[in-house]
């Protein structure tokens, strides 16, 4: 584990209950939070990037997003897959060295786009819903004020969960990006895709309540997830109005998103599938993200 802040301790506890992972050793700038956390979870602090990458087969990286790609670069160097936590890296080039150097050492490189692996997204999975089916979708992703300094926007911190869900979705090209500013920390995006399908997505960290929900209007019915509440429904708009008051329950399985992509991760070690959500899916999700803030930039 590089990384023992906020979300590094998730993906501890996390590798704490997995069959899949054993969490063998711990690395992080900071000795004394390093060595909080190895006592905590029962292994190894290293004293570098580099002893803890001798001691392991694999990384997760979860730094801070300006140190993704220095500290994921020395774990593929010495052979380590590795799942490193959403925004994949802060540029183009940076992204593409990681992905080229991953395919180059042939090493897994999967990134931490968790809500890949929330149930209620599973469950919208199962619908087996083809891109050309889908005629809209809305997101929208609120948090309460933070209570730690976050220097990643709410593009890249929030957002980008959404624009990734969406493009796994729908599969197209999106033709234009129109975003504007609704207060401090809170923006809204309006995706157009090739084919006319519009995505509308809100994110904000100064909100008075938290939510987390996705809608997607089909031709035959509006899907809705909620991601908080891992819950999932439909409702149909092929028989009037008379069934829009009665959603029908989509079944939701359980399970813990992290945990469930640290057992994805080690599978796609053993070579049972390539990764949900790899380097390039993580790429093409930054390079919307990035439209967007400039799109933001232009509109401020």
């Amino acid at each position: 584990m590089i990384g023992a802040g906020v979300m590094g301790r998730r993906h501890m506890h996390a590798a704490n209950v997995s069959t899949a992972v054993t969490l063998s050793i711990i690395y992080d700038l900071d000795t004394d939070r390093r060595t909080e956390a190895a006592g905590e979870f029962n292994c190894t602090a290293a004293a570098s990037l580099e002893d803890a990458c001798a001691q392991a087969d694999a990384a997760v990286i979860a730094t801070p997003t300006h140190a993704h790609h220095s500290a994921a670069m020395v774990c593929l160097n010495a052979g380590l897959h590795c799942l490193v936590e959403k925004p994949l890296a802060l540029t183009e080039p940076e992204c593409r060295a990681l992905i080229d150097s991953a395919a180059v050492k042939n090493l897994v490189l999967q990134v931490g786009h968790t809500e890949r692996f929330n149930p209620a997204i599973e469950a919208l999975w199962t619908q087996n819903l083809t891109p050309g089916e889908i005629r809209a979708l809305t997101a929208h992703r609120m948090n309460l004020p933070a209570t730690r300094i976050i220097k990643d926007d709410e593009i890249l911190d929030l957002m980008v969960h959404d624009l990734d869900v969406i493009l796994a979705l729908k599969q197209a090209p999106v033709l234009e990006v129109a975003a504007r500013s609704l207060g401090a920390e809170h923006s809204e995006a309006v995706l157009t895709f090739a084919d006319g399908t519009k995505a509308t997505l809100s994110a904000s960290r100064t909100a008075t309540e938290r939510a987390r929900d996705l809608e997607v209007l089909t031709n035959t019915d509006t899907i809705h997830v909620d991601y908080a509440d891992r819950r999932a429904w439909a409702v149909s708009s092929s028989s009037g109005a008379d069934s829009a008051s009665s959603p029908q329950p989509i079944k939701v399985e359980s399970g813990d998103p992290l945990q469930q992509q640290l057992a994805h991760f080690a599978a796609c070690i053993h070579g049972v599938h390539p990764p949900r959500v790899s380097g390039e899916h993580a790429l093409a999700t930054m390079k919307l993200a990035w439209r967007i803030q400039a799109a933001l930039r232009k509109d401020a």
